[in-house]
């Protein structure tokens, strides 16, 4: 899923790892978004997928904008991820991104 994010955004979207990576990188000239994508099997045999957004902000950027709500980031992905499914949330947060990298 993250190969085919990187190809439709490619100036956003980064892989560390190469194409198996388990981190997708989304890059905004104030901060930088990391995607971790993991499989967590249970004893039982059953599989759950688990996506975290996690956020790296400069402690600079964050003094000269206090009002950014960033902390709630990670929770707020969450909910997208509940009520759009991975794949649509993953592409609202990379399309989000991109729009804030665009402007002046």
């Amino acid at each position: 899923m993250f190969v085919s994010l990187q190809e439709k955004f490619p100036s956003v979207v980064s892989l560390p790892g190469g194409c198996r990576s388990e981190i997708m990188s989304l890059s905004h000239p104030d901060c930088v978004l990391f995607i971790h994508w993991s499989v967590e099997v249970s004893r039982e045999g059953g599989v759950t997928p688990k996506i975290e957004l996690l956020t790296k902000i400069p402690e600079r950027v964050l003094q000269l904008f206090p009002s950014w709500p960033v902390g709630g980031a990670s929770e707020a992905f969450q909910s997208l991820l509940r009520i759009l499914g991975p794949e649509a949330a993953l592409e609202s947060v990379i399309r989000a991104v991109s729009l804030s990298s665009a402007s002046p």
